[in-house]
């Protein structure tokens, strides 16, 4: 370690951040390899940091920052729209060294304006909280980005977003590993993203190297991608053909596939409304005493149907809840059972809009308090002959993959 720092044998790598919607190279992270001075041998970065401790941990990561500042300032130049990502080791961040100019300095040295640099924290591994807040301050305050590295990683603490004020969160590779066939993993970005729509922030997303994994996550609204689907850390490139190629033939596919998913759900949802228009013409001329009758003959009217029931205006069930046994969860009835006859539903999502005016109304996919499975809750009112009054069919249908947004296709 001492003999890489005493002759400066570190490199940096570029490896593209891709726009998909833009079609271009959004950015570059700089990753620094080291090498053994007398072998030329390469050093892992695992193991370049993982053997260096204390100041000769800090004397690395400026030597890679310097490393990375120099080797980005000839591409900088022919490109001044370009931003380099680089990460700063937080664990060695100390009140009295936070704040000390030297990145502003090596910045300058090599002709790069700050408003091109984004600085990536993995805010977990800063063991001092008033240095790290110190030192995104001071460099905010100067036009640097701020980026919140490894973000839905196992380490990763939440609740220093609202602390740090990030511009930038890029979510870890864990995340975005075979999403579009985790339905938990998919769900947690989606929240990610609308918190960092929410907080004025972009999201990227780290380590994708697949084409379904990019559809999804771009299904999921972030189009900023990072990974080896897109290209290998290399020596800086002034065009980047390879990765702009792919980028070419994902925005191809997202936009064959959300052409293909919008007419889907169109017809659909043009389904569903011809099962809830029938259901509601049967269920007009039943008495109140032989609803459950009738929706138990109706529950097969439509391969999609979970469970059944009736609320009057007022939000109170009227009917029981009638349910298609097969779909039922019974190893948790504890935390899933249908709702009985006289339950109040004036709080459901799928009640308030009728309460407001609406006369149908389709929520977003939920797990089902009655069978415990994904589903939408469709909703529509009728009238109803033998009281005179309005009612309200709710027809909890199931929500599939089609419905969440990510398939399998490319």
């Amino acid at each position: 370690m001492r003999k890489i720092l005493e002759s400066d044998s570190v490199r940096t790598l570029f490896q593209p951040i891709v726009s998909i919607s833009r079609r271009t190279v959004f950015a570059v992270e700089a990753l620094s390899r080291g090498f053994d001075p007398e072998t030329h041998e390469t050093v892992p970065p695992a193991l370049l940091f993982g053997n260096a401790g204390g100041t000769l941990r800090r004397d690395l990561d400026r030597l890679c920052r310097e490393r990375a500042l120099e080797t980005f300032s000839p591409v900088h130049k022919q490109n001044p729209a370009l931003i380099m990502s680089m990460n700063v080791d937080v664990s060695t961040l100390e009140e009295s060294t936070s704040g000390n100019h030297a990145l502003m300095k090596t910045a300058r040295a090599a002709g790069i304006q700050p408003h091109n640099v984004i600085i990536e924290l993995v805010e977990s591994a800063a063991t001092n909280l008033p240095a790290l807040l110190h030192f995104v301050n001071y460099y905010r305050r100067r036009g640097f980005i701020i980026a919140l590295d490894d973000v839905g990683a196992g380490h990763s603490n939440l609740d220093r977003i609202p602390l740090l004020k990030p511009d930038v969160l890029k979510l870890d590779r864990s995340l975005i590993s075979g999403v579009h066939n985790h339905f938990h993993k998919l769900e947690v970005v989606r929240c990610l993203v609308r918190l960092a729509a929410r907080i004025g922030a972009l999201v990227v997303a780290e380590g994708v190297e697949t084409p379904e994994e990019a559809l999804c996550v771009l299904d999921c609204g972030i189009d900023l991608h990072q990974g080896f689907l897109y290209a290998v850390p290399e020596t800086p490139s002034p065009t980047y053909r390879s990765a702009l190629r792919m980028v070419d033939e994902v925005a191809s596919g997202h936009q064959a596939r959300s052409t293909r998913r919008v007419s889907g759900e169109y017809e659909r949802s043009a389904a569903r409304d011809a099962v809830m228009l029938s259901l509601c013409m049967r269920l007009s001329d039943a008495s109140l005493e032989t609803l459950d009758v009738e929706l138990a003959r109706c529950i097969d009217e439509g391969p999609d149907l979970e469970c059944l029931y009736v609320l009057d205006m007022r939000g109170k069930q009227v009917s029981g809840t009638i349910c298609d046994p097969a779909v039922l969860m019974r190893s948790r009835r504890i935390l899933y059972a249908p709702a009985e006859a006289g339950a109040d539903h004036s709080l459901k999502d799928y009640y308030i809009p009728i309460r407001a005016g609406l006369r149908h109304f389709v929520t977003r996919p939920y797990i089902s308090l009655a069978s415990g499975n994904r589903c939408m809750t469709h909703v529509r009112v009728f009238r109803h002959d033998p009281t005179g009054s309005d009612l309200i069919l709710c027809a909890d249908m199931a929500a599939g993959s089609n419905d969440s947004g990510c398939c399998n296709e490319f």
